[in-house]
């Protein structure tokens, strides 16, 4: 298995790091390993942490109605999650289980405020990675959002008439 600090110089939170950034911050994350079938959290348990994955596949559910979840994506080697969690005492949006055999990394939000503490600039180019991943997730909700809209209006029939919106569009 390669050492942690080699694992974590892969993940594009961290692409940013001079290799003694990286040093830093590996001893400060926290092994966690999960059969497959197990829950990591679920929507609206406590926030506190994010989660790299080093191996394994994690799948991350909304649930929707009754006994309805609906599949918002898969993570795998290199990949993170959770990472609201480092930011706000707001409960989990969704639920993630370990679709295979896993070994995770935990960064807990008190640690990562730590990190503001003592390592600014290793925290600044981690917020700035961040912030570019969640305008990628976020592209990727609008796109989803739009597609679940229409979807709904095609299902029920909805066939747009009237006077015109702004911009040549229908508003509902």
């Amino acid at each position: 298995m390669p050492p942690l600090a080699d694992i974590l110089s892969k993940v594009v939170l961290f692409q940013d790091l001079e290799a003694q950034a990286v040093a830093t911050l590996a001893p400060l994350l926290i092994a966690k390993k999960f059969t497959a079938g197990t829950v990591i959290f679920r929507e609206l348990d406590d926030s506190d942490a994010l989660y790299i994955v080093e191996q394994g596949t994690v799948v991350v559910s909304k649930h929707v109605s009754g006994d309805v979840d609906v599949v918002l994506t898969r993570f795998q080697r290199g990949d993170f999650f959770g990472e609201m969690g480092l930011f706000d005492n707001a409960p989990r949006s969704a639920t993630a289980n370990v679709e295979t055999d896993s070994l995770l990394w935990r960064l807990d939000r008190g640690v990562f405020h730590d990190i503001f503490s003592h390592h600014a600039d290793i925290a600044a180019k981690i917020c700035y990675r961040l912030v570019k991943v969640f305008i990628e997730r976020l592209r990727v909700t609008n796109e989803q959002t739009r597609d679940a809209i229409r979807w709904g209006l095609e299902a029920t029939g909805y066939s747009p008439t009237g006077t015109q919106a702004l911009f040549g569009r229908k508003s509902t």
